[in-house]
């Protein structure tokens, strides 16, 4: 049974107090790092001590939450003392810390609101690119002028041969036994575990050789007890950059491996040696190498994420909306395409708004025209061609077949090169599917890998809207069919693309024989690089500049 002494009420502050009982003072929060001034403090991926206290002397916890998360309660030594919260933002922005006190027999005080304005994270301490050598000591083995990963902002990088003068060296470091990142954008030539790729007394970010035998991407970390701790995961390949971040967070003895933005390994309660002294980079690396930063702090996730992304690269977007002289322009990258055969702009339009007697007709796929093939000869092309990056390809198109000659296989784009197609996406009748084929050369018996799904069940009475993205990172080819996101996926592991120099072809393939389209091709979109679901999904709705 209840006493009246454990009974408690709430007011209309919502402060719960003891029945007769006064709840204890507010808490007050002080912090150095990140003090409720109104002014912008740094920043993220830096911790700050938060102090939180109350002039009530009976006080035994204080429940605390940041920006109206989890609640956590955390005890003071003895009743009425401070207690001291350590925290680290990991985003930019406004936040604030919520606390509240509570006494010995349960009354809660009112609400301490404490508002934090965080801004970016301190720059690296450290930085070197073949562009800005930050007065490094560079080897003979290493040769600037290579290009940088496509689709992000580092445009340039180093090749490294593999020998003894494949090296950079830096004097600039960090006290490895506190908390610190690094990160490179890498590119091996050759798998080679136990490769260092930037390290220093106190840490090595490289490749390790796996308990299967495989190579994979690691952390090391001399442990302050003896031995190394080693953190690894993801899998080099040969001429394929990867994005690699290791960090330290000494707040948490934490170690954490990222790759292509991606979490692939921690190592927790590890607390390490530490170490300083000069930054190595490359050491004996095969392969190109760029970008590589130390920071004497957290890199937070979110901030992993954004350097990580590889950005889709628009080739060309053709809406088909019109055609002047036999040319329908590009409406954002890429050159016009060139209709051939009796092929047109199709637009339609009537007076059904303002006549109930009209007669109603078909509307292009969208907007105000697209076009139109009659499956006899009919075809547009383009030099634009779709031409890869070291990470993939993206097309995407709108398409309406015409009912009366679906019964026989047509193709609907396909992209040439000398001797065979990079990509033919088509249409077959006997299966009722879509099926996206990419050959890994540039050959006429290459291998291919292909992917099928089937048509939307109500297609007839609606158009079909198509994208193909081929994933180099994650070894992946997709088709997105309407909004089957996607529809299905074929592994391509261990298989590349190529550059072809063919012009794109609407609505015919040159090279195996499948028919020429019968219906309606609108809104065209070819990218170099990979685009996201969402943004695939955002052209599936009409969106044009998504990059």
């Amino acid at each position: 049974m209840c006493t009246a002494a454990a009974l408690t009420v709430a007011g209309a502050s919502g402060v719960a107090s003891a029945a007769g009982a006064e709840a204890p003072a507010a808490p007050v929060v002080t912090s150095q790092e990140y003090p409720d001034d109104d002014n912008w403090h740094d920043g993220v991926g830096n911790y700050g001590t938060f102090v939180i206290d109350s002039a009530s002397d009976d006080v035994v916890s204080y429940r605390y939450s940041w920006l109206g998360g989890p609640t956590s309660t955390i005890t003071p030594d003895q009743p009425g003392g401070p207690v001291s919260v350590r925290w680290m933002p990991e985003k930019t922005g406004v936040t604030y810390l919520q606390v509240q006190a509570v006494d010995a027999v349960g009354n809660i005080s009112a609400r301490t609101t404490h508002d934090i304005l965080v801004t970016t994270g301190r720059p690296a301490v450290t930085h070197w690119d073949p562009d800005q050598q930050s007065g490094a000591d560079t080897g003979s083995g290493v040769t600037p002028g290579a290009s940088g990963p496509s689709g992000t902002t580092v445009g340039s990088a180093a090749a490294f041969d593999g020998t003894d003068e494949a090296y950079a060296t830096l004097d600039t470091s960090v006290d490895a036994a506190r908390n610190f990142s690094v990160d490179a954008w890498v590119r091996p030539d050759e798998l080679v575990g136990g490769s260092p790729v930037v390290s220093q007394e106190g840490f090595t970010l490289g490749t390790t050789t796996g308990a299967a035998g495989g190579v994979q991407w690691s952390f090391s970390l001399p442990a302050a007890d003896g031995g190394t701790a080693t953190i690894s995961g993801g899998t080099p390949e040969p001429g394929e950059w990867a994005h690699l971040v290791g960090v330290y967070d000494a707040e948490k003895d934490q170690v954490r491996l990222y790759v292509d933005g991606q979490l692939t390994d921690t190592a927790d309660n590890l607390v390490t040696a530490g170490g300083s002294g000069a930054l190595r980079i490359g050491d004996h690396w095969q392969g190109l190498l760029t970008d590589v930063n130390v920071w004497d702090r957290v890199y937070a996730p979110g901030e992993i994420t954004e350097a990580a992304t590889r950005k889709a690269q628009r080739l060309g977007y053709w809406d088909l909306e019109s055609a002047t002289d036999g040319r329908s322009p590009a409406y954002a990258g890429g050159e016009p395409l060139t209709l051939a055969g009796d092929a047109s702009i199709y637009a339609a339009t009537d007076d059904c708004p303002w006549n109930p007697d009209c007669v109603p007709v078909t509307y292009p796929i969208v907007g105000n025209g697209d076009l139109l093939l009659d499956g006899d000869g009919d075809y547009a092309t383009t030099p634009t061609a779709l031409t890869p990056t070291d990470a993939g390809f993206s097309v995407t198109a709108q398409v309406r077949i015409d009912p009366d000659t679906a019964t026989r296989d047509m193709t609907v784009l396909s992209q040439p090169g000398e001797r065979t197609d990079l990509l033919t996406l088509r249409y077959l009748a006997a299966s009722r599917t879509w099926q996206a084929v990419v050959a890994h050369e540039d050959r006429a018996d290459a291998p291919t890998t292909t992917v099928s799904a089937p048509l939307d069940l109500d297609w007839t009475a609606d158009d079909q809207f198509l994208a193909v993205v081929y994933d180099e990172k994650t070894d992946e080819l997709r088709l997105y069919v309407d909004y089957d996101h996607p529809a299905a996926t074929a592994s391509v592991s261990g298989l590349n693309t190529w550059a072809p120099n063919g012009d794109l072809q609407v609505g015919r393939t040159l090279t195996d024989g499948t028919q020429d389209l019968a219906g309606e091709v609108d809104d065209i979109h070819t990218y170099a690089g990979v685009l996201s679901r969402t943004q695939v999904g955002m052209l599936r709705l009409g969106g044009v500049d998504i990059t």
